[in-house]
């Protein structure tokens, strides 16, 4: 979710919902890095709940979440993974971009991308990225024919595989607490 689907998302929401958040311990929670449900404040992928914040109307609320929409996002993915459905996608749609052979390093054959996350976002840099070697793709431990390789790079999307190396790169990073 970037800060313009925030913010749409935000002034998506009615006056009960920003009602339940101000009298009913409601909390905003990012579903799928697409969309803002309402949960409870000790549910996963919760992006705002009141706590000792005070506002003595809905539009004072709305406005302060509006207001502080960058932080809050900034904070939110700093501490939480995207989900797996919005990696998927992101990840099969920069494979379409650049060409799956582009994320796949072998025997003879590095990638000539990888893959990180940045600010809510699945992105892919080259080389010419000083911080290209700390990015993650797929390793072949031996060479492959272009219909092997295609079949490999589904199957490590379609199987979780990229998403669980994904998470296993920032597991440090999305289990700091303060």
């Amino acid at each position: 979710m970037n800060v313009e689907t925030y913010k749409q998302a935000l002034n998506e929401l009615s006056n009960d919902d920003y009602q339940a958040i101000l009298e009913d311990d409601a909390a905003l929670v990012v579903f799928q890095d697409k969309a803002l449900t309402l949960g409870k404040p000790d549910e996963a992928y919760v992006i705002y709940e009141l706590g000792d914040d005070q506002f003595d109307s809905v539009d004072a609320l709305k406005a302060h979440l509006l207001e502080q929409a960058e932080e809050m996002l900034q904070e939110y993915y700093q501490y939480n993974p995207l989900s797996k459905m919005f990696f998927n996608q992101s990840l099969m749609d920069l494979i379409n971009e650049n060409d799956e052979n582009a994320f796949v390093s072998m025997p003879g054959q590095e990638a000539k991308l990888k893959l990180f996350c940045e600010n809510g976002k699945l992105v892919a840099e080259g080389p010419e990225s000083p911080r290209f070697k700390y990015g993650f793709n797929l390793h072949l431990k031996e060479k492959m024919l272009p219909q092997a390789i295609s079949n490999k790079v589904k199957n490590w999307v379609q199987s979780g595989t990229a998403y669980e190396e994904y998470i296993s790169v920032n597991v440090c990073r999305f289990s700091c607490i303060e």
